[in-house]
């Protein structure tokens, strides 16, 4: 995945870029930083540029990646939203449905925990905690479904 923005500051044009694959880029103007996750399951990353008095902060989630200016994402408009705000427990769900998920049914419930854990951290950003939970109990059964499916064409 590559992602492309463009951010002018004091008439100067400086050219931001997002890489993804087997290891993460930021190019900007030509300069190469590499970026590490923080989070062990999902691809987690706020990374802060500067220009003078323009801060910028790459934020990348999973697939998706955006930039805010000032405070405002040039993707979708809405405010930033820094990435430590997320409450620790949903790094718990994340853990639970990932870890569990591939304990419980294997690699397809792990990758079914990691597309939904996704969504945890998105919803909690927006504030949206009934989400979250709902969303947990939804890939809590979607695993246990898969499981029992598993095992009865097993036996």
């Amino acid at each position: 995945m590559k992602k492309k923005w463009e951010v002018e500051v004091d008439g100067i044009t400086h050219e931001i870029e997002y890489k993804a694959g087997f290891g993460k880029k930021l190019i900007i103007d030509g300069e190469l930083n590499k970026l590490k996750s923080s989070n062990w399951f999902i691809n987690v990353i706020d990374y802060e540029i500067t220009f003078n008095n323009t801060v910028c902060q790459l934020v990348v989630l999973g697939a998706k990646a955006d930039l805010a200016v000032n405070g405002t994402f040039l993707g979708s408009n809405k405010p930033y939203e820094p990435i430590s705000n997320v409450p620790s427990w949903i790094w718990v769900l994340v853990g639970i449905s990932t870890l569990g998920g591939m304990f419980f049914a294997g690699l397809l419930a792990l990758l079914i925990g990691l597309a939904m854990s996704m969504l945890y951290v998105q919803f909690a950003l927006q504030k949206k905690n009934g989400v979250v939970i709902g969303s947990f109990i939804g890939c809590c059964l979607l695993q246990v479904i898969l499981a029992f499916g598993i095992a009865s064409l097993l036996y």
